[in-house]
């Protein structure tokens, strides 16, 4: 399962659900709980958050949160096609994976961090 952190676009909302993954949207079901909640939601149904808010790497590095996969999207407007087929590739690669990750979408790049 995957999780769409509430600020996520909804543009890779619709993707991975056309590309067959249940997709849970905090936007949609959970509007306004706190990036804490999301983190213990996405432990607990053992999901892949996707988020576009960079406190997520606070959360996950500075307070030692390692149970869970993380997908950080940075881009600017005019790259978000590119980013979606990123997108795209990545969760085709880590969804199913037993280690968890941090992994940074960005123009051109992925850096992946294994937790």
């Amino acid at each position: 399962m995957i999780l769409a952190d509430e600020n996520l676009n909804f543009r890779f909302i619709s993707d991975l659900r056309e590309a067959g993954y249940e997709v849970l949207s905090v936007y949609e079901q959970f509007r306004g709980i706190s990036d804490t909640s999301v983190v213990t939601m996405a432990m607990q149904e053992k999901a892949v958050l996707i988020t576009e808010d960079k406190d997520f790497g606070e959360l996950v590095f500075a307070h030692k949160i390692a149970r869970l996969t993380i997908v950080f999207l940075r881009y600017n407007k005019i790259d978000i096609d590119e980013i979606r087929a990123l997108l795209l590739t990545v969760i085709e690669k880590y969804v199913t994976q037993d280690s968890n990750y941090f992994i940074t979408i960005a123009r051109g790049r992925i850096r992946v961090t294994e937790l």
